[in-house]
């Protein structure tokens, strides 16, 4: 069994936690990818498991061993790292065999795991070459190999991908994929591309600011983000949030925003809880976004159109929203978030919003248009915590 559990781990370093309290267990031949932006610690939890940093506090289990004060020599552990780290004057062969010698495997057994390593990942017919002659990708591969060979308990990933151009980083993310699960070998893969962690993982943990986020599978955190990060960090293109009022009256709950109320329904209701502030962030996925009303319970929003991308397999509709005078913790955590996005200036009464729609659609920069999301498709959030309103959606997070 080589699964890797982090319980209650945290590292502080000066004034502050680098990693708070973080538990997560990966399961027996799981692919879990540690997601975040830069500094979240995702990489220092990473260095934990392997060994190459100590915890402040908490512990670290592999195949349900206590390793937490065990050598990285003696974890069975084996890294990828962002850099190759391969040695120029030895051929692939020698590299991917360099570990196996030091750890004293006879010449016959380490031919062999080269030459089923080579197989595997197709450089059987590069063996003989020097990692001069290889290209970025072709490189990346002999690294893996090097920790194929040595038949670890579990692969440790750090930002492997990050050096390879675009094109070839998504050929090579597919290929370190059906090798994964060919091997079965359990995994934990840090990246910063959110992009490369949906279509890599089996799940995802979020990581910001040293906490951990939400746990699940892409699907869980794609269409139930447990608190505004997940939902505006998870997603391409960048969740719209908006500030919106929720209020109650004769039993019916509905959702104020930029001059129109929305009478939820009852299922939508039933499932929203109370806020801290009847002030609330309203999120809406760029893909929900449609151009007649899908149904009487959708939420219609009025955009000025500034910018039209048009990438053929769909078009990116970008402009303001008239949301009308807002103010509080809504509308100043709407404007911090989409500012952070593309750094444009906004008025006050206006908050910046992107649609994704089908490449046919007709439609120019400098018209107003009416756009609907369905009531169902909504993420509704607390202004002040950012933590989702949905109560079916909270078994979902971590914190």
């Amino acid at each position: 069994m080589s699964t890797i559990e982090l319980r209650d781990v945290s590292l502080t370093y000066g004034v502050g936690p680098v990693l708070d309290n973080i538990s997560l267990s990966v399961e027996d031949g799981e692919f879990l990818v540690l997601v975040g932006p830069s500094g979240s610690g995702k990489t220092t939890a990473l260095r934990i498991v392997a060994g190459l940093l100590s915890p402040t506090s908490g512990q670290v289990f592999v195949g349900g061993e206590d390793v937490t004060r065990v050598p990285p020599a003696e974890r069975d552990l084996a890294m990828v790292f962002q850099s190759y780290a391969l040695y120029p004057h030895m051929t692939v062969r020698n590299n991917m065999a360099f570990g196996l010698r030091l750890a004293g495997v006879s010449r016959k057994e380490r031919d062999e795991r080269v030459e089923r390593a080579a197989k595997i990942l197709g450089l059987t017919e590069l063996l003989d070459r020097r990692p001069k002659a290889l290209s970025g990708g072709q490189r990346q591969r002999v690294a893996m190999g090097r920790a194929i060979v040595r038949e670890p308990r579990a692969f440790l990933m750090d930002e492997p991908l990050s050096n390879l151009d675009a094109k070839l980083r998504t050929q090579v993310r597919a290929q370190i994929g059906r090798i994964q699960r060919n091997l079965g070998i359990t995994t934990l893969y840090v990246t910063h591309d959110q992009i490369e962690a949906m279509t890599m993982a089996d799940r995802i943990a979020v990581l910001h600011e040293g906490r951990l986020q939400q746990l699940g599978t892409p699907d869980e955190l794609f269409s139930q983000p447990a608190n505004v990060f997940v939902a505006a960090f998870i997603g391409s293109p960048a969740t719209n949030l908006i500030p919106g009022t929720l209020t109650t009256a004769d039993g019916q709950t509905a959702l104020r925003v930029g001059g129109q109320t929305l009478v939820l329904p009852a299922e939508l209701a039933a499932a929203v809880t109370a806020a801290s502030t009847p002030e609330v962030l309203v999120g809406v996925r760029p893909h929900d976004v449609e151009t007649r009303p899908p149904d009487a319970a959708a939420l219609t929003l009025e955009v000025d159109v500034d910018l039209v991308e048009r990438l053929g397999t769909e078009t990116l509709v970008h402009g303001e929203m008239v949301t009308g005078s807002v103010s509080g913790a809504a509308a100043q955590a709407a404007h911090a978030l989409t500012a952070a996005d593309d750094g444009l200036p906004t008025d006050p009464d206006r908050h910046r919003f992107t649609a994704a729609l089908d490449a046919r659609t007709e439609v120019s920069a400098g018209s107003r248009l009416p756009f609907y999301v369905a009531a169902a498709r909504l993420h509704l959030f607390d202004a002040e915590t950012g933590v989702t309103l949905r109560a079916d959606r909270k078994s979902l997070a971590a914190v």
